[in-house]
């Protein structure tokens, strides 16, 4: 009976770590792959949303880029490190992530999108003389203005927003691969993983054991 209740206690636990407090699962490195855009352009140039795939997952999630110079295509894949922006120690990240909040705010118009992609690439990308060419007319003053709002904000804690870090030489394309920042979907860490898969041998076991002895 004890060792029953052990591993109906493992089951329990590792089924409500799965199902009530899903994790980021994309620890260490992922593989993204491009698939598509919003539809929306600026100028010259593709704006957020940016939807990937991540290792190979039917489900898209989109993500914003932050650098501009890199060439990137529909379905080319590369791998990056995933680095969570609150606790990066990083202000850059902070800011990164206050601009691309509005452009994911619900009911965001496509001015408020359209000037945070291009904040962000001037925020990476500052002296970048293609980025100055392509600007459109009008908008550096709301590009400054929202900068001036990112770099006030750099207190808050943003724990859904990362920065994907592409890893040089993995892109299936040739080019370098670009920099983006985003909420990436939940995953159960592997963690709670093996300690489900735990739970379920455990009770395996005892079923098989009781059986047994029937």
């Amino acid at each position: 009976m004890k060792k029953f209740s052990f591993g109906l206690i493992l089951f329990s636990v590792a089924l409500c770590a799965l199902l009530f407090c899903p994790q980021k699962g994309y620890a260490g490195t992922i593989t993204l792959q491009l698939v598509s855009v919003g539809g929306q352009s600026s100028g010259s140039d593709y704006i957020y949303p940016y939807n990937f795939s991540f290792n190979g997952s039917t489900e898209l999630t989109s993500l914003m880029c932050i650098s501009y110079e890199n060439t990137i295509y529909f379905g080319e894949t590369w791998q990056a490190t995933l680095v969570p922006v609150t606790g990066s120690g990083n202000p850059q990240y902070l800011e990164a992530a206050y601009i691309v909040s509005l452009a994911a705010a619900p009911g965001a118009s496509a001015n408020t999108i359209a000037v945070a992609q291009w904040a962000n690439w001037e925020l990476f990308d500052p002296n970048d003389p293609n980025l100055k060419a392509n600007l459109p007319a009008g908008y550096q003053p709301q590009i400054d203005a929202m900068l001036d709002e990112a770099s006030a904000s750099t207190t808050t804690n943003y724990p859904n927003i990362d920065i994907f870090i592409p890893i040089d030489g993995t892109q299936s394309t040739g080019g370098e691969p670009q920099f983006f920042v985003g909420d990436p979907p939940d995953a159960p860490e592997p963690s709670s993983y093996l300690l489900f898969g735990t739970g379920l041998l455990g009770l395996a076991v005892l079923g098989f054991r009781k059986r047994c002895a029937a």
